[in-house]
């Protein structure tokens, strides 16, 4: 007990100890200059959106996006981010050029059109490393940049600058990284760049003519950025001379003839895009050797896919939709996560193997000419986020094994010649968004538990052979926005709807009963189609209350009554119902009378739900590519 109170005793003594040594070693803030601090000073009063983040009771090196270091006994300002404070005026620049010991400044995300003098005069410049003027509202031609001596990555990005660009930038001879993406510039690529250069960002202008030659020079490249631009010609076959790039962009231009086989031992050699252009020819062996993500899609290649061209460890993804593919996809599949190989002709059956690409999160074999069952060992890709096999000439009945996959957010099966009920396991997938088995051969009825999953978009399981009733339990979807089960044998009533839809189809079926009033609490309704079916009694008054429909489509029932209001301008064909009167109790028709109905139904089908589908396999296959 002794030693106890003894030890005690020496920590209580030693404590207030502890807490002035501790606070001793506080570091405290860093002090500036005096001119440095005036300086700072001076753009907080001239920029009054910044006061929000600038406390003038502390030292400016506390405030936010300024960045300071310090030598001796001062401190002074080495980075200033003014970053997406609205700043227009480009005044400011008068009192950031006397800050001479600026290392990185950033103004990017304002609304300046142009910067006075190009930084002349102004002491800031001469040991400036990083400059970033992207997304703002600059114009014109790019200007001189000479004097910035130290300046290694400059960003000019998504402005709306224009012109060629000639000896500009070979002022600037240690420039490591260019961005002038997202620009209107034009006429050929420049070539008269320094050789430091390691990433060189081109994107989205209108530069034209060949890939130069001179564009070989720059050893150093890592990153090199030609997509969305108006270039043509062949590409030359010169990519060893990069010994270190890693990153290729040449997407969306008008590029021709074969892939440079070069590419096959550019070892460092990370990402390949070449997808939108004219290449044609076949894909060069073992082009996949070393690169981890590929994407020739929308070219004109053809031949076979090469046997070893899934294979390696190291590829990530592929992406070879849109060509002229044709044979056997290989069965080989490495560890890829993203297989696109849609809208090709692809011929033979999907490989069982498929299963032994655990990583897989998106299969794409869409619109080929694929033949026989849908293989059960894609139920062990459990990773798996979006699957269409949609378009082909699949057949036999939808393996209970996909069920497994519940991770699951598209699934698209649609025109195959598939058969079978809908399995019930799919009930487990509870992140499924987007679900398309239209235009098979499905039979019996629609699995009440598959309407309780909570996240359904999009429901099309038009023109098959589903029959009994629509689950009472669809009204639980609250994010469903488009239903279409149009073409079925369904029977029985129509029951309530989740509110948020925008597309109902339910034509050419054996409904029976009344339209149900609740429909029209379905505010964003844009198309509402019941026609030919069995449905009775009057078109409910509460379809007034849908502003948004546009097109109505009722005809072939047994409807009778007045036609309610309706807001103008509504596409109605209410035709083939005898004891229906057209026009309202009050007034002459307000609404237009459909004549080409399937031309209606197929445009606004098309153009809304595919969209949003489109949309939603976009954003999954723009997360997947990060």
């Amino acid at each position: 007990m002794e030693v106890i109170s003894l030890c005690l005793l020496l920590l209580l003594l030693l404590w207030p100890l502890g807490v002035s040594m501790a606070a001793s070693t506080q570091q405290l803030p860093l002090q500036l200059n005096m001119s440095q601090e005036n300086i700072m000073r001076d753009i907080m009063s001239s920029v009054s959106s910044v006061t929000n983040n600038w406390n003038t009771s502390s030292t400016p090196c506390e405030w936010s996006g300024v960045h300071c270091s310090s030598a001796a006994s001062s401190a002074f300002v080495t980075g200033l981010s003014l970053s997406g404070y609205g700043l227009s005026n480009a005044t400011i620049m008068e009192s950031i050029c006397h800050l001479d010991t600026l290392r990185s400044l950033n103004l990017s995300r304002n609304l300046f059109t142009d910067l006075p003098g190009q930084f002349s005069p102004c002491s800031m410049k001469a040991g400036l490393q990083e400059l970033d003027l992207s997304n703002n509202r600059l114009s014109g031609h790019l200007g001189n940049f000479s004097g910035l001596q130290e300046l290694e990555v400059l960003d000019l990005s998504f402005n709306s600058l224009n012109g060629g660009i000639s000896t500009q930038l070979s002022d600037l001879p240690k420039l490591r990284s260019l961005n002038l993406s997202f620009n209107g510039f034009e006429g050929p690529l420049p070539t008269s760049m320094v050789s430091s250069l390691e990433e060189l960002v081109f994107s989205r202008n209108n530069f034209g003519g060949n890939i130069p030659m001179g564009l070989f020079k720059h050893l150093n490249l890592t990153l090199l950025d030609l997509s969305q631009n108006n270039l043509v010609g062949d590409v030359p076959d010169r990519f060893l001379s990069f010994p270190k790039l890693r990153i290729l962009l040449l997407s969306e231009n008008n590029l021709t003839g074969k892939i440079p086989r070069s590419l096959l031992n550019a070892t460092t050699l990370f990402r390949f895009a070449g997808n939108h252009n004219n290449f044609a020819g076949s894909i060069p062996q073992g082009i996949t050797k070393n690169t981890r993500m590929l994407d020739l899609s929308y070219n004109i290649l053809s031949g076979e896919i090469a046997s070893d061209l899934l294979s390696p460890d190291s590829l990530e993804a592929i992406d070879l939709t849109a060509n002229r593919l044709e044979g056997p996809i290989p069965g080989n599949f490495g560890s890829l996560y993203q297989l696109r190989l849609g809208q090709n002709m692809l011929n033979g059956s999907i490989p069982e193997s498929i299963g032994s690409a655990i990583s897989l999160v998106s299969l794409e074999l869409d619109g080929n000419q694929l033949r026989g069952p849908i293989p059960s060992q894609i139920g062990k890709c459990d990773n798996m986020v979006l699957i269409d096999l949609s378009t082909n000439n699949l057949q036999g009945v939808v393996p209970d094994e996909l069920g497994n996959l519940k991770q699951l957010v598209v699934i698209k099966l649609q025109t195959n010649n598939l058969n079978g009920y809908i399995p019930r396991t799919f009930s487990g997938m509870a992140n499924l968004e987007v679900f398309n088995l239209s235009e098979n051969s499905f039979s019996g009825e629609i699995p009440s538990t598959l309407v309780r999953l909570p996240k359904l978009c999009f429901v099309d399981l038009h023109s098959n052979k589903l029959s009994g009733v629509i689950p009472s339990s669809i009204s639980s979807l609250h994010f469903l926005n488009s239903l279409h089960l149009g073409n079925n044998q369904l029977t029985g009533t129509i029951p309530t709807m989740p509110t948020k839809m925008s597309a109902l189809i339910l034509n050419h079926n054996h409904l029976q009963g009344p339209i149900p009033s609740s429909i029209g609490a379905i505010s964003n309704l844009v198309l509402l189609d019941l026609s030919h079916n069995n449905l009775s009694g009057p078109v409910p008054s509460s379809l007034a209350n849908l502003k948004g429909l546009m097109y109505l489509f009722l005809s072939y029932n047994q409807l009778s009554g007045h036609m309610p209001e309706l807001p103008r301008g509504v596409t109605v064909d209410v035709t083939g119902n005898p004891g229906l009167t057209e026009g309202t109790e009050n007034s002459d028709s307000q609404y237009n009378v459909a004549r080409t109905q399937d031309d209606f139904r197929s445009t606004t089908w098309v153009a809304a739900v595919s969209f949003a589908v489109g949309f939603i396999i976009s954003f999954y296959w723009v997360g997947i590519r990060k």
